[in-house]
């Protein structure tokens, strides 16, 4: 991707900031997160201000793009899905000890949960790992600005493949927030097409990233399927971030860029695993946290705030092009996967 001198400039500051992060001070957070993690199936409400932890929710979701489009800039976008993955990996490892669910994987035992459910969440771990791959190369050439909101397009999508496949049928509100949602992308798409700072590539970003909505969207309605068909959370999880680290490693082998893994600068293998606590661990945890202090409806309604936050973001750290046209829709894409959140069936929400 061709880059202006400032946005090098900039890119190149924020990978040495990165740098320099303390990241001993994080661990014990994070131990403590994963403690409390343990008990993520509970749904027994809390006191205390739910909206801060959506709030962390949305942050700390918004914050992976930063990071990623931090470290694609001088390493392999391929090595990105492998990298990422790893936290959320440990995690599912860890949640199935602590859980002890791992019977739900063994045939003899009474808690078997089925080849069916199992099957469930190996397609949504192999479709994800290919919309991964596809993401990592959108946000190379599109930057932030462009990919977050495409990708963001994903609940359309999951909606969509939930009908015909859960039989969780959309209502006249829900189609209202696709249309509303489907107008944000296209003037995104044209505001993208007037920019000053793009490079001549940039919109292989755009069917890129919608193909990765669709994989995220898809890949959702086989983990919902797989849950009500008994899975733990914590087997859920494991399952379908083990797929993605084979099916991962697997794609490397077959580009031929296994060597890459470890020629990545380490401030880049910072950037992607930070992206996977953020993703992985710290946003799932704030999401948990959120519903047991406020209604999930609620909690979907900041969901919104997602790629307006990451655009934002992106704009003032990393100086990524933004102009009222793509602003304006980003903010009705914004809105558009809030009210799809909100609107979605009542059994969905309570799965």
């Amino acid at each position: 991707m061709c880059l202006s001198k400032d946005t090098k400039q900039h890119l190149s500051t924020a990978s040495k900031d990165l740098a320099r992060f303390p990241i001993a001070r994080i661990i014990p957070v994070l131990e403590k997160m994963l403690r409390q993690m343990a008990s993520l199936n509970s749904v027994k409400k809390e006191g205390g201000r739910g909206e801060l932890w959506a709030l962390g929710m949305v942050l700390g979701y918004a914050s992976v793009y930063i990071f990623d489009r931090i470290a694609v800039i001088h390493s392999d976008p391929l090595v990105g899905p492998f990298l990422r993955t790893l936290p959320s990996l440990a995690l599912g490892i860890f949640l199935v000890w602590k859980n002890g669910t791992l019977d739900q994987l063994r045939r003899a035992s009474p808690r078997y949960i089925g080849r069916q459910a199992i099957m469930r969440f190996v397609w949504a771990g192999l479709l994800s790992t290919f919309g991964l791959f596809l993401y990592y190369v959108a946000i190379s050439l599109g930057g932030v600005v462009l990919t977050a909101p495409l990708v963001a397009s994903y609940v359309i999508w999951g909606a969509l493949f939930a009908w015909p496949l859960l039989g969780e049928r959309l209502n006249g509100a829900a189609w209202g927030s696709i249309g509303v949602l489907v107008a944000g992308l296209v003037a995104l798409a044209i505001g993208e097409s007037h920019g000053q700072t793009m490079p001549s590539h940039w919109f292989w970003a755009i069917p890129l990233g919608a193909i990765t909505a669709v994989t995220y969207g898809v890949s959702g309605v086989f983990w919902r399927d797989g849950q009500l068909r008994g899975a733990h959370q914590s087997t859920a999880i494991l399952l379908q971030f083990a797929t993605t680290i084979t099916a991962a490693f697997v794609g490397l082998a077959a580009f031929g860029r296994l060597s890459v893994l470890f020629q990545t600068p380490w401030r880049d293998v910072a950037a992607l695993l930070a992206s996977g606590i953020l993703s992985g661990i710290v946003g799932v945890y704030c999401y948990f946290m959120a519903l047991r202090r406020m209604s999930v409806a609620r909690v979907y309604a900041f969901a919104g705030l997602q790629p307006l936050l990451a655009t934002l973001g992106a704009y003032f750290l990393l100086r990524e092009f933004l102009s009222p046209l793509i602003l304006g829709g980003i903010l009705a894409i914004s809105v558009g996967v809030t009210l799809v959140q909100v609107f979605r069936p009542a059994s969905e929400r309570q799965a």
